[in-house]
């Protein structure tokens, strides 16, 4: 089993690295297609009203509000890929959910809402964990290499997503390219769980609500405190 150890000394030949690279990135793009292709799904196939369209924007931001503070201290004490791979797979088969309770005459705009909070929800877990699992997969003078190839990824899906999923609507309607986003998500997956590097047991902390509130708020005090 691959050891930070057995690394090659370039990321571009360390074959684990590329594996979660390569999963992550799929994953971010389908994170930004469903990002617009959810939205033109409610106008164009729910009639959706200005109203109802500021709730669903709403449902897709709140879980990175709501969540992500108790996301980076529980995932702080789990292992990183089990967390990114149950994500990935969650997403996947929820977003699977909008069109095939479409063609079942069951989708409303208020499944829709429930649909897309609990996939932003799991968005939360999977964007803090593959951050906290590179560490885990490169050696320490890689970490900004291996970062910044990261950031790559969501840079390049910001600019070129919103492009890929009009033209995956145009071309197949929503709901297929709803299908296409639930199968990138599902690939992204099989990338992870490709990996064979093994990942280091967290160190045993206190269990408890309190220890985790704790955990949180001397993070804050860190981020606040350091000018």
């Amino acid at each position: 089993m691959t050891t930070r150890a057995d690394a090659p000394a370039s990321l571009w030949r360390h074959t684990e690295f590329l594996k979660l690279w390569s999963g992550q990135t799929i994953s971010v793009f389908g994170s930004a297609i469903t990002f617009l292709a959810l939205p033109l799904t409610a106008v164009t196939v729910l009639n959706a009203t200005p109203a109802q369209m500021g709730l669903l924007n709403a449902a897709q931001m709140l879980p990175f509000l709501m969540v992500s503070l108790f996301a980076g201290a529980w995932i702080d004490r789990n292992r990183r890929r089990p967390i990114m791979l149950l994500a990935d797979v969650g997403r996947g088969i929820l977003l699977g959910l909008i069109p095939l309770s479409l063609w079942l005459g069951w989708l409303r705009m208020e499944i829709l809402y429930a649909l897309v909070f609990a996939i932003g929800v799991l968005t939360v877990f999977f964007d803090v964990a593959y951050y906290a699992f590179l560490p885990a997969l490169v050696q320490r003078e890689h970490l900004v290499e291996g970062n910044s190839k990261l950031e790559l990824s969501n840079s390049v899906a910001a600019i070129g997503a919103p492009g890929l999923a009009g033209w995956l609507i145009q071309t197949f309607t929503s709901p297929i390219a709803l299908i296409i986003d639930a199968a990138s998500f599902l690939v992204s997956a099989l990338m992870l769980g490709w990996i064979k590097a093994a990942e280091p047991k967290p160190k045993p902390r206190a269990e408890g609500s309190e220890n985790l509130l704790k955990e949180i708020r001397e993070g804050l005090g860190i981020i606040f405190g350091n000018r």
